[in-house]
């Protein structure tokens, strides 16, 4: 059960209690708490009860030598405008300040999709990211072996733990997250190998898939294999 969880707008950890419910997430809690998630809806609702910007030009007197901005909605004369042959009056739609703005927006979402998805999802920048990578040697946090390329978070608490790779990072949602889960199999992988064989024999260097050992039945191997299955039952 959780007990707390990470808000994105407090930065800090908030009892569950301050959540709303939400079946769709897999802790069952809202992503932020009840009054940031208050604040940004009331926001929503403020942004889209404000004056709608016009995209035509209407009444409005544009000069010789100007241009209309529907973004700021100014008339500006020409050169606040970028040149673009592609449209029909030779001139960018939007003037150069609107237009950088509107360039910084699209980068944020697509050009800069890396620290776009880090922030939004884990709360991080990509340059914390990259901190965190060079402390880990570029190597996953768990085997330590192959390249840590996946942000690895608590579902419980939203917090983020370390980085990992794709295997690792995917056997622990395999695994649910839970340590006795966890150590239960890592001790039936030692239990089994410190038998020295599963239970049913190993294929002999040469035995391709399908193929028999000569003399060696099926039903006998599959028989020795339970006998040392229920010898090891018999020992645990």
């Amino acid at each position: 059960m959780v007990i707390e969880k990470y808000c994105r707008d407090c930065g800090e950890l908030r009892p569950a209690g301050e959540f709303t419910r939400d079946r769709s997430r897999q802790d069952g809690l809202s992503f932020y708490c009840k009054v940031h998630a208050r604040r940004r809806l009331l926001h929503s609702k403020d942004a889209r009860r404000g004056p709608p910007k016009s995209r035509h030009k209407r009444d409005i007197e544009v000069p010789d030598g100007h241009k209309w901005c529907p973004d700021c909605r100014l008339v500006k004369p020409l050169q606040d405008f970028v040149r673009n042959a592609s449209q029909p009056t030779g001139w960018a739609p939007y003037c150069k300040p609107c237009h950088n703005i509107r360039g910084e927006a699209s980068k944020d979402k697509i050009g800069g999709s890396r620290t776009y998805h880090l922030r939004r999802r884990y709360g991080i920048t990509a340059e914390e990211a990259d901190t965190m990578l060079e402390a880990q040697s570029g190597l996953c946090a768990i085997c330590r072996d192959a390249p840590a390329l996946h942000v690895d978070h608590d579902h419980e608490t939203g917090l983020v733990r370390d980085l990992l790779c794709f295997n690792c990072n995917g056997g622990l949602g395999q695994f649910k997250d839970e340590p006795e889960v966890l150590r239960a199999a890592a001790d039936y992988v030692e239990r089994h190998r410190a038998s020295g064989e599963s239970v049913n024999s190993r294929p002999e260097v040469g035995e391709g898939l399908g193929q028999r050992r000569p003399g060696v039945s099926r039903d006998r191997r599959c028989s020795h294999g339970f006998a040392r299955w229920k010898a090891m039952q018999a020992s645990s």
